[in-house]
């Protein structure tokens, strides 16, 4: 069985919760409820992305759309794809929905929603010298009519974006690079508000879109238009990856945490405040910041101080939270819509990385999905 557990912003019913008499329910579980979702079994591929004003949530080929949808709360609707549902991209205004075939659908979050078909540019042909037949006459070029197999999408507020097989990045519906060879393959893609994170097998990260609150790892704040490579984090293997509002994140093979971009909330897990509490930190980090993370209390009661490393990351707008190899959750950043599960000390933010106690996931299995301002966990048993 799989089982959705939720903190955070629910001002418009987008998330539906359990009614339990039993209050020590969320104790145990860190301050996150339980979830009351359709039909949640092992078989069924289940798959969610969070709005600010509604969820989506898909089991096989069924969606569900919940929250604010034509101007009251607590509204839902239901559709069904024509193939099973592989991911899923929640922005403001639509929802992107990525078929098992690599068809790209597109919905509104509105109660007549309904999946409408997603058109992509062919990407740009490869410069090579036209093929010719015996007789000398040059060979027509395929028409490339057909649509591109999309492999991955990730969606923000101002910014959509799909890979596809061929290895074309695309600002949909418009190609706006594409990587030579066919040895590149992506890993995984994800955005921000205003900005775009990409992940390859070798361990490089790309980053394009807004860069002007330091969200693309470069010395020089400025927006880039196609994916250009992190030169900072040149040579280190990276594993995982994230992208929050106006902040990013990275886990290296040696388990390492890099984080950088706009720290107004602590989502850094940078220090916000100096010392005396009356000046500031700098709110903008333009590069990666390496962490020296503390052992888990965990890992240190049991005489397991080198199982802490980190192995995966998430960002939502303005909180990030970590799970480290001993399935310890680690957490940092906006606190006030308890995006982070039970209130930490300071009432608004935290701005260092602090163990979220009482919560022990399983890293290869369980899953964290961060929207704007809240936080999903999928356990699975």
């Amino acid at each position: 069985m799989q089982r959705l557990l939720f903190s955070g912003f629910n001002a418009f019913g987008q998330h539906e919760l359990v009614k339990s008499r039993n209050s020590n329910n969320n104790e145990s579980s860190a301050g996150f409820e339980e979830l009351n979702a359709p039909e949640l079994t092992n078989e069924k591929r289940l798959t969610i992305s969070v709005a600010w004003r509604y969820s989506a949530l898909a089991l096989d080929r069924k969606l569900y759309l919940r929250g604010l949808l034509d101007g009251e709360p607590h509204e839902c609707v239901t559709l069904e794809a024509g193939a099973e549902i592989r991911a899923l991209a929640a922005g403001d205004s639509h929802c992107l929905v990525l078929l098992e075939g690599g068809q790209l659908y597109s919905v509104k979050p509105r109660l007549n929603a309904e999946l409408q078909a997603v058109r992509l540019e062919a990407p740009p042909a490869p410069n090579s010298a036209p093929k010719r037949s015996i007789f000398g006459a040059v060979k027509e070029r395929s028409s490339g009519s057909g649509s591109p197999i999309v492999e991955h999408i990730a969606c923000g507020s101002h910014i959509n974006v799909a890979v596809c097989s061929a290895n074309a990045v695309y600002g949909i519906p418009s190609c706006l690079h594409q990587f030579p060879g066919h040895r590149f393959r992506v890993k995984q893609l994800q955005c921000g508000h205003e900005h775009a994170v990409l992940l390859n097998a070798n361990g490089d990260v790309y980053t394009w879109g807004n860069g002007l609150r330091g969200q693309l790892g470069a010395s020089v704040l400025r927006t880039e238009e196609t994916p250009r490579l992190l030169e900072a984090l040149a040579g280190i293997k990276i594993t995982q990856i994230a992208a929050g509002g106006w902040h990013s994140a990275a886990i290296s093979a040696f388990g390492d945490l890099y984080t950088w971009g706009l720290n107004c909330s602590g989502q850094l897990g940078m220090r916000v405040m100096k010392p005396d509490g009356i000046l500031k930190e700098p709110t903008v980090y333009p590069l990666p910041q390496l962490h020296d993370l503390p052992e888990c209390s965990e890992c240190h009661r049991r005489g397991r101080e080198g199982e802490c490393a980190p192995v995966r990351v998430f960002a939502g707008s303005r909180h990030t939270l970590m799970i480290r190899q001993c399935g310890c959750v680690w957490v940092t950043g906006w606190t006030k819509h308890r995006q982070l599960g039970r209130q930490v000390e300071h009432p608004e933010y935290l701005d260092a990385f602090q163990e979220l106690e009482g919560l022990q996931l399983d890293p290869a299995r369980d899953q964290i999905i961060c929207g704007p301002w809240a936080t999903l966990i999928c356990l699975r048993s």
